[in-house]
């Protein structure tokens, strides 16, 4: 879905902002944790919710076909696929935190699948904003003038290289 320049151009500057926020520079690695914190939230795991019934915890644990998703807004409570790499948890987490920030509704669930009811105009913007929180351009501009590589970037930043190559194309910015 293509999303305009404007919003583009928000979530670069939402991400900066997050950062400022944090006392940190547009160029340093924001981990998920800490905007998890600062907006009051808290992420688990399935097996971390002692009223989420066994056959439940046991099927997401054995799942590969989902991430995270948003338990409450109120407060603010994630749960995680545990099984994902460090890399991949940080870029669930900045999903769903971008739904937040962006304001998106909660969705549904499909009674018949279980699955929610996904909204693709939120999913692609969560997507961009995720990606802008985990790798603003103005950080990946900072990488690129001091030389660095797809690799040198993805662990700067925390995140995956498949990240890094998505933020360079999305922005751009070319690295070495």
């Amino acid at each position: 879905m293509k999303l305009e320049a404007a919003f583009r151009r928000r979530c670069e500057a939402i991400a900066v902002e997050q950062r400022y926020e944090l006392k940190k520079q547009p160029f340093d690695p924001l981990p998920a944790e800490e905007l998890l914190i600062k907006m009051k939230g808290e992420a688990r795991p399935p097996n971390q919710f002692a009223t989420m019934p066994p056959e439940h915890v046991a099927h997401l644990l054995q799942a590969n076909d989902w991430s995270a998703g948003i338990v409450w807004l109120q407060p603010l409570l994630i749960v995680y696929h545990p099984a994902h790499s460090s890399a991949r948890h940080q870029s669930n987490l900045m999903h769903e935190l971008a739904h937040v920030l962006l304001k998106h509704p909660m969705v549904g669930f499909d009674p018949k699948t279980g699955l929610p009811l996904r909204n693709p105009r939120c999913e692609a913007e969560a997507v961009y904003l995720g990606g802008c929180l985990q790798i603003p351009r103005l950080g990946l501009q900072w990488a690129a003038g001091r030389g660095y590589s797809a690799t040198q970037v993805a662990a700067h930043f925390g995140a995956s290289e498949a990240m890094v190559a998505f933020r360079s194309n999305m922005t751009g910015v070319k690295l070495c």
